[in-house]
């Protein structure tokens, strides 16, 4: 999602470098997306997983943002902004596409683990209610072995 948050804010000037309050600016008041403090902490959060890099007293992104599509009525999430886990996209996921409250998602994972005697890793659980809603999750299966498997 930050790519596309990027994307759009550089494609809506047509540049490719803009100061970080040139670019807190449009993402607080030319996209209305977020508050003036949120669009810098997404900014660092960007700087930090180096969608963004600095080149001078300027930021650029570091991809190519004409290969990101921004659908048209594209508004970011900022809770998914913040996920930190993999835990949380795919509760995420399994709330946008069934409906139901993150809270209520959330609750369905652990009772699911409980009900295997806590035998399973919580991401596997996750994926395992994912499935249970008819949400593909193939894309997710390497991300989980690396999680429940690293060294």
């Amino acid at each position: 999602m930050l790519k596309t948050i990027f994307a759009a804010a550089f494609k809506s000037k047509g540049k490719n470098l803009m100061s970080t309050s040139e670019l807190t600016y449009v993402l607080s008041f030319d996209l209305k997306w977020f508050s003036h403090d949120k669009s810098r902490q997404i900014i660092e959060l960007a700087k930090k997983k180096s969608i963004l890099v600095e080149e001078g007293n300027f930021l650029k992104p570091n991809f190519d943002v004409n290969k990101v599509e921004v659908p048209v009525d594209f508004k970011p999430d900022i809770r998914k902004v913040f996920i930190s886990s993999f835990f949380e996209k795919i509760a995420y996921e399994i709330s946008e596409k069934t409906g139901k409250e993150f809270e209520e998602v959330v609750a369905m994972i652990n009772k699911k683990q409980e009900k295997l005697g806590n035998l399973l890793d919580i991401d596997v659980v996750a994926l395992i209610v994912a499935k249970e809603n008819n949400i593909e999750v193939q894309e997710y299966v390497d991300e989980v072995w690396k999680t429940v498997f690293k060294d």
